[in-house]
């Protein structure tokens, strides 16, 4: 009368309706079907990738670039806005942009060669995916993870912003400008060694490979676009490489804003 298969009313009546379902919930399941899908005729949609899942799908054959930019922007940015929140501390938005060539890069920045850099005119992340595609054609192993890393830093430098951290630059001469800017890099690397060890990567900076992989772009040498009401240069002077280790370690050993203050990072080295 209730329509239900003969073959199934042994169980229904050893385990009860509630039991044969949770039973029949196991055996989807156990055969890869999602529940979901049984119970409602509904197909599930994929969970969006982690940096961890899209680095494994794209070794595998089976991911894009994109999906690893969108799983960095999701991560760091999620990161940073949790961060910001649980210190009752304003975090503006940022967006993230791929564009094709460097020739469609904003901020003044068109024609550089840089893999992704970040614009508080904007407040937009620029990812230049054909720069990305030149990196990991010269470093197979090590082009994707420190296309992440690149990524990370430009967050670095957009939570540098949000904590009005360039404001000063301009007020400033020239010689204490220069150890300020290579300061703020190397917080900017802090900042990166935080969201390198939430996304549950390794040690990157550690790997000498993966350095020169990183420096091979320009934004491996600390481009910033610095806001245009401020009449300062537009990149950073870069952190020496000890100086940049330093920020990233202190950044991956406690990933966390306060691992990146002024007396934490220290003069520079």
């Amino acid at each position: 009368m209730l329509g239900i298969p003969e073959s199934v009313m042994p169980h229904v009546r050893r385990f009860g309706f509630s039991g044969a379902i949770a039973l029949g919930v196991v055996v989807v399941m156990i055969f890869g079907i999602n529940p979901v899908t049984v119970l409602t005729g509904q197909v599930a949609q994929p969970l969006p990738h982690t940096t961890l899942t899209a680095l494994d799908a794209i070794a595998k054959g089976e991911g894009t670039p994109e999906d690893l930019v969108g799983a960095v922007e999701r991560e760091a940015n999620g990161f940073w806005e949790r961060a910001f929140r649980s210190a009752a501390v304003y975090y503006p938005p940022v967006t993230l942009k791929m564009v094709p060539s460097s020739s469609e890069l904003g901020c003044g920045m068109a024609g550089s060669k840089l893999g992704a850099f970040y614009c508080p005119d904007d407040s937009i992340v620029y990812v230049d995916m054909d720069r990305y595609q030149d990196l990991v054609a010269a470093f197979p192993e090590q082009g994707h993870k420190a296309q992440g890393y690149l990524i990370g830093l430009a967050y670095g430098h957009h939570v540098l912003e949000a904590l009005d951290q360039f404001a000063t630059l301009g007020s400033l001469d020239d010689a204490e400008r220069v150890l300020r800017e290579q300061q703020l890099g190397a917080r900017a690397a802090c900042y990166a060694g935080a969201w390198t060890k939430w996304a549950g990567l390794e040690e990157l900076l550690h790997d000498p490979q993966m350095v020169r992989a990183i420096d091979s772009t320009d934004t491996g040498g600390d481009v910033a676009q610095m806001p245009s009401r401020a009449p300062v240069p537009r990149a950073l002077t870069p952190p020496s490489p000890a100086y940049r280790q330093l920020g990233f370690d202190l950044g991956y050993a406690i990933p966390a804003a306060g691992s990146c203050r002024d007396e934490k990072i220290g003069p520079p080295i």
